[in-house]
């Protein structure tokens, strides 16, 4: 009798043959967004689709390989409401394109590998061919890499000490059982090793982390000269980026690099000082509409709508569980 101590780490199977255009399609794009939380489909519309995949499963992980006709996966908008913020290594051994708002496109060539995350919408367009794939929470591969942005979208080359080693390793895996907790704790930390290592090893991961650690503290910057002019009357785009020595255009790509907009990030700006303004004691005498102009809005209601949107509640519930 096998008991759940003991039991076989999961391993989920999908097979797809000659599906075409039409309900049975339908039916089973619904079901892999359900499941797998990401959206397929053809590249070619005209053509059927062929795509046989396998994922074993872990507490920490999760890998497997796949083979398709030309297919395009797209993590939407809507999906990545679920919160999912893992890290997903993708190998492939057919050219993938790798496609972001705000990014500049990733073109995988077979061999290489990029490191993608599930917190933000992408389209991974791949010609026919095998691919093998690591998934990994962003918070366990962040502790080993404390460089890691909360979405990387990091092209690797062939030659990156270790990759070729994890996919190996993982291929192995996938033929054990991996019976019992501590069995399959020990694989999911070993495969998270052995990612952090491949990526502290990699000169691609070295030059994207300097990159982005300078897009870090120029955000930090633009937020605190927003919060800094919050009622001033020069405050836009244009004077924003002449003053951090960006153009605009630059700038409206660097936020949009971020998943945000000049517009999205200064409203946060304000709610936030307002927010500051409401748990301060020494501010108790004003009254919400005074903290509405002083943050830069344009009246009470304008702060009303935006702070329910950002903290679920109003401002004056957040100034009586302040008190």
């Amino acid at each position: 009798m096998t008991t759940s101590v003991d039991a076989a780490a999961p391993m989920a199977t999908i097979r797809l043959s000659g599906l075409h255009a039409g309900r049975e399609m339908l039916a089973m794009r619904e079901y892999l967004a359900s499941v797998m939380r990401v959206d397929l489909a053809p590249l070619d519309a005209t053509q059927p689709l062929r795509y046989e995949a396998s994922l074993r499963t872990v507490p920490g992980a999760s890998w497997g390989g796949a083979r398709v006709s030309p297919v395009r996966t797209t993590r939407t908008a809507a999906l990545c409401k679920d919160g999912q913020d893992d890290l997903m290594l993708l190998m492939p051994q057919a050219e993938t394109l790798i496609e972001q708002p705000g990014r500049e496109a990733l073109r995988v060539r077979p061999g290489g590998a990029v490191l993608v995350s599930q917190a933000r919408p992408m389209q991974i367009s791949q010609q026919a061919g095998a691919a093998w794939m690591l998934r990994v929470p962003h918070r366990d591969a962040a502790r080993m890499l404390p460089r890691l942005s909360d979405a990387p979208m990091i092209a690797l080359h062939e030659d990156t000490p270790m990759l070729g080693l994890l996919q190996r390793y993982g291929k192995l895996l996938e033929s054990e059982a991996l019976r019992g907790a501590a069995t399959q704790q020990l694989a999911a930390r070993q495969l998270q090793d052995m990612l952090a290592v491949a990526l502290g090893q990699s000169p691609d991961y070295a030059a994207w982390a300097e990159q982005n650690s300078l897009a870090s503290a120029r955000l930090q910057a633009l937020r605190a000269d927003m919060a800094a002019h919050l009622t001033s009357s020069r405050l836009c785009l244009e004077w924003l980026a002449a003053r951090q020595g960006l153009s605009p255009r630059h700038l409206q790509r660097m936020l949009a690099a971020e998943g945000t907009s000049y517009l999205d990030t200064l409203r946060q700006v304000r709610v936030q000082a307002a927010y500051a303004m409401l748990k301060d004691p020494k501010n108790a005498a004003m009254s919400i509409t005074a903290i509405a102009y002083a943050c830069g809005f344009s009246d009470a209601p304008g702060l009303n709508r935006a702070f329910r949107q950002h903290y679920g509640m109003t401002p004056g519930e957040a100034r009586w569980h302040a008190r």
